[in-house]
């Protein structure tokens, strides 16, 4: 690789960087730039000092005054200290409104769409999932962008940015995020957006039977712009064009104008046997202010927050003067309505930057209280007119109705019983086929050696886990230990547990450690499995002469008889299966009769008491320390009986595994 150039402007990183809460180093959006396309400029060695520094994010204030013809690239100098060496990090994209390919030192990383400088050939492409980056020493490095918009004017002429930012983070910690994020809030909105469908179809077949209500009419017209807003602000965080993201953009901003020209227009139903002049006023500016948004949205900000808020304000006047004049049913429909109004008021001061948090939390509850609200009144208002009308029938009605309402409730819960009793047959048998697949994938019995007494242990979770150990022998002399931990639970860590069992017995006798490791993780990275890793250690035992190395697994406790003291050895590394290649490192471990070595998972360390307090490795390598002059038997029981007072009968979370090792005097 050509030598990086170690430049004064580098930007410098470490680990104190980090401890922000969010767990972002915030690069600056300045880089250097330079228009057309030469892939030589992916090179770290390329001296790039006459390049212009840019904004990445390619808005109106930047775009006019470079020669951007569809394509260019940029480059961003770096540094980290000895803290962030071979450390998980993560590149964090904020914004990616284009196609690119990233470079790291003159290695291509990754690949977000297709970049070409040809606009038939070039494919944008978008999403926010952090993607693994490691630095492996403390000189400087470039990160190189070869990046295409062959529509930035475009973007700029709606109002938008046309480039990327990107961001450092800590690789697990965003990992973590956004897998839990990402999940839970999808389907919130999903399920929300399905109920206010349901409203809208209700009320709509409520008006079609009774045209005189038209406040069903107009409450429907209100859930069915606000399922709009809701369903193309989801296609706005996920879609995977950037163009048709702020297309979405734009129609979520103009379903949002008339959420409000209708929940006005609803409120003015309920209380005004015609609408007030003041209706069609907001209805006019409410249409101009849409057509706007479709051509400008971003310079049409601080108008609609405004147009907003004065609907809030018509809202409160006329629930006011209804709450004066005692209108039969204002209680129950204005307080959905002031739930409503807070909803959206809340809103407009999140997207005025005025408070913080999610401004479509503000939509969900505020219009959820009006749906409860609405529910309610309409209720109310239809049993009030079935009792006039049928006032001598009310007591056989009643009678009736209680008798079908309550067969109804037996019946279902019936049916909910027989589903309960299915689901929780279903979820045992599942448990229990993978807790018999996990076990299948250990040795029938430990292998017999004239070096080492061998003991071992692993007790599963409730929910099954991922550990696994296993023994390859090779005559006499040699044996070659693994100890492994695979993420997740249930049929899928045991399907990356088979895998790491084939690989680990084809490969044991064939090739080291750390080729092993490498070999092992290619092959689970090219399953696909998605977000699916394997944590694993390597013993290789020459008689007494150990070589070891480590993906991902706690230290290897060593126990030194003669100076009776307990030392940690640690590698540090990637687990198997991440989309970086990772430079493993083995080291040589040379044990004297007498002494213990003690492998573990993570679950013993992260075993949690009944104060939610966990284990921790010193209270293990106290007792170890104690014991370590024991039988490789004695040394697996006494750590089991620290866990288990330590536990205390709480429940176990994950699988825990030990193997000791005690080398033999011959």
């Amino acid at each position: 690789m050509s030598q990086i150039v170690d430049t004064e402007d580098a930007f410098q990183l470490s680990a104190a960087d980090l401890s922000r809460e969010d767990r972002i180093i915030y690069i600056t959006d300045s880089w250097k730039f330079n228009a057309g396309d030469n892939k030589k400029w992916a090179a770290p060695a390329y001296d790039d000092s006459s390049w212009q520094h840019v904004s990445t994010y390619l808005g109106p204030s930047e775009l006019p005054f470079i020669e951007w013809n569809g394509i260019g690239w940029f480059r961003m100098h770096l540094k980290v200290d000895s803290s962030l060496v071979d450390f998980p990090l993560a590149l964090l994209i904020e914004q990616h409104n284009g196609a690119s390919e990233i470079y790291l030192d003159g290695k291509l990383l990754y690949e977000l769409g297709e970049v070409s400088a040809f606009e038939e050939s070039y494919k944008p492409y978008r999403d926010n999932r952090p993607r693994p980056i490691v630095l492996s020493d403390t000189a400087t490095h470039v990160i190189a962008v070869r990046f295409a918009n062959h529509a930035a004017r475009s973007f700029n002429e709606y109002g938008f940015t046309a480039g990327f930012r990107f961001l450092i983070g800590d690789l697990d910690y965003h990992v973590a995020s956004s897998i839990g994020g990402a999940t839970s809030t999808t389907w919130s909105k999903v399920l929300y957006t399905g109920i206010l469908l349901a409203f809208t179809v209700i009320h709509m077949l409520l008006f079609a039977f009774y045209p005189s209500g038209k406040q069903n009419l107009f409450f429907a017209l209100f859930t069915a712009f606000l399922a709009l807003l809701t369903f193309t602000i989801l296609q706005t965080n996920y879609s995977d064009s950037p163009l048709l993201a702020i297309s979405y953009y734009r129609v979520s901003l103009i379903a949002w104008l008339f959420t409000i020209v209708y929940a006005l227009r609803f409120c003015y139903s309920l209380f005004y046997d015609n609408p007030p002049k003041v209706f069609w006023i907001f209805g006019v500016i409410g249409l101009g202010l849409a057509i706007g948004t479709w051509f400008d949205a971003r310079n049409l900000d601080v108008y609609r927050e405004l147009f907003a808020f004065l609907g809030l304000m018509e809202i409160i006047r006329v629930l006011m003067i209804s709450f004066y004049k005692q209108k039969e049913g204002v209680w129950i429909i204005g307080s959905g309505l002031m739930c409503l109004v807070a909803g959206i008021l809340f809103t407009v001061l999140a997207n005025l930057d005025v408070i913080s948090g999610d401004p479509v939390l503000g939509n969900l509850y505020g219009s959820a209280g009006l749906i409860f609200g609405m529910s309610i009144y309409l209720s109310r208002d239809f049993a009030q007119t079935n009792k006039r009308l049928k006032y001598k029938l009310e007591e056989v009605k009643h009678l009736s109705e209680r008798a079908l309402e309550q067969e109804r409730i037996n019946k279902q819960k019936e049916i909910e019983h027989e589903l309960l009793t299915a689901e929780n047959e279903r979820k045992s048998k599942e448990l229990e086929e993978a807790r018999a697949l996990q076990l299948s994938m250990l040795p029938k019995k430990v292998p017999e050696s004239s070096y080492w007494d061998i003991a071992v242990f692993m007790e599963t979770a409730h929910e099954v886990g991922g550990d696994y150990y296993d023994f390859v022998q090779k005559g006499e002399d040699v044996l070659t230990v693994a100890v492994g931990d695979a993420t997740g639970h249930g049929m899928k860590a045991g399907i990356m547990v088979a895998t790491a069992k084939s690989y680990f017995h084809t490969l044991a006798n064939n090739y080291d450690t750390v080729e092993m490791l490498q070999r092992m993780s290619s092959g689970i990275r090219n399953m696909n499995l998605r977000m699916m890793f394997m944590s694993m250690l390597f013993l290789k035992c020459k008689q007494h002469s150990i070589e070891y190395t480590s993906a991902g697994m706690p230290p290897v406790l060593h126990y030194q008889n003669q100076q009776g003291t307990v030392r940690q050895v640690l590698l540090k590394g990637m687990p198997l299966g991440a989309r970086v290649e990772f430079p493993y490192q083995k080291l040589e471990l040379s044990v004297q009769p007498g002494d213990s070595l003690l492998l573990m998972s993570d679950g013993l360390m992260e075993l949690f008491n009944k104060e939610r307090e966990q284990l921790g490795l010193e209270r293990i390598e106290q007792v170890f320390k104690d014991i370590g002059d024991g039988s490789a038997s004695d040394i697996i029981s006494e750590i089991m009986r620290l866990a288990e007072k330590w536990a205390g009968g709480n429940i176990q979370e994950d699988d825990i595994t030990l193997v000791a090792l005690k080398a033999k005097t011959k």
